[in-house]
């Protein structure tokens, strides 16, 4: 049976620890685990291959899993380094699409991209007085693993015009290594807020690689935002 006098002397032990800790000072390290989830897409347009030929697509956000670890060491009272090592969830959602021609057609929904990154940060950080943050660095990571998954519903057309569909079908499939770009490098930017140890934070990583290789997305970089909650081990 879960004993609820000892898990709240508990929390008034850590936050009483918080508050005792609230000031950082020059020569402190820190473990911070975090866990938290990131919005990723696309900034260009994705080109299909359809049964009408080319098809310019528009990227959404695609929702994903964030969770890792910053080390970070305080070079001043207000200043800090850190790195880190996080697995992010990332890729792009696609707009619903439909083609047809004259005697058939197809519409594509739930089409999305998955693209899972070890990610490493390294990152400055400005710290104030009043538990806010705002940190700039670099951030390289490498492609583990990637996969599409849509789902298709085809139509046939009869000589009078009506449509004739067939039943949904899930399909799933992964890029070609030669599509694929693994390595990725982007600039991260982030502010956070610290009570008691406990740090909400807000990241923004903008790609300077290419997630994808072919020249028709020579212009496309991933866009992704991080909210992550940590808390720091001293």
């Amino acid at each position: 049976m879960i004993n609820i006098k000892k898990i709240l002397l508990l929390f008034v032990a850590l936050a009483s620890t918080g508050v005792a800790q609230a000031q950082h000072v020059a020569g402190e390290w820190s473990f911070i685990p975090k866990v938290g989830v990131d919005l990723s897409k696309f900034n260009d347009d994705v080109i299909f291959i359809d049964i009408s030929g080319e098809k310019k697509v528009s990227s959404t956000y695609k929702e994903g899993l964030a969770a890792g670890f910053d080390v970070e060491y305080f070079l001043h009272d207000h200043a800090s380094m850190s790195a880190g090592l996080y697995y992010m969830n990332m890729g792009s959602r696609f707009k619903d699409f439909m083609s047809e021609d004259q005697n058939s057609g197809e519409g594509i929904s739930n089409n999305r991209m998955t693209m899972d990154f070890v990610q490493v940060p390294v990152m400055a950080g400005l710290h104030l007085d009043n538990g806010l943050s705002v940190k700039l660095g670099v951030q390289m990571g490498r492609m583990v693993h990637s996969k599409t998954r849509m789902d298709i519903q085809t139509w046939t057309r009869d000589d009078e015009g009506v449509r004739t569909y067939g039943p949904t079908q899930k399909q799933e499939s992964d890029y070609l290594d030669e599509w694929k770009q693994k390595f990725y490098f982007g600039i991260p930017v982030a502010l956070s807020y610290e009570y008691q140890n406990v740090i909400i934070e807000a990241r923004y990583v903008r790609s300077l690689t290419h997630p994808l290789k072919a020249d028709a997305y020579e212009d496309s970089h991933h866009s992704t935002f991080v909210f992550t909650v940590g808390y720091r081990i001293r």
